[in-house]
């Protein structure tokens, strides 16, 4: 996929999140995109669909993305 058509699915997906996991994954987004000034758009946009689609299915399960990952959204731990 492109970046623009990430960036749209990714908006979309969003709101399927709670508010409290909306938060933790708006802060990471801000964070990854701030950090990644010299990587493709492309790329930080399909590393933004991932992780996004992993907090979906965590919340699915009931796990919060903070769970999830951690509670430090600029430092995750990996669930794997």
């Amino acid at each position: 996929m492109n970046s623009a058509t990430l960036i749209t699915r990714n908006n979309q997906l969003r709101e399927e999140l709670t508010s409290e996991n909306k938060k933790y994954y708006e802060d990471l987004m801000v964070y990854i995109r701030s950090k990644s000034t010299f990587k493709r758009e492309s790329d930080i946009e399909q590393i933004l669909f991932d992780i996004l689609t992993d907090i979906i299915d965590a919340q699915s399960n009931g796990q919060s993305a903070r769970n999830y990952f951690g509670h430090d959204p600029k430092r995750p731990q990996m669930p794997f």
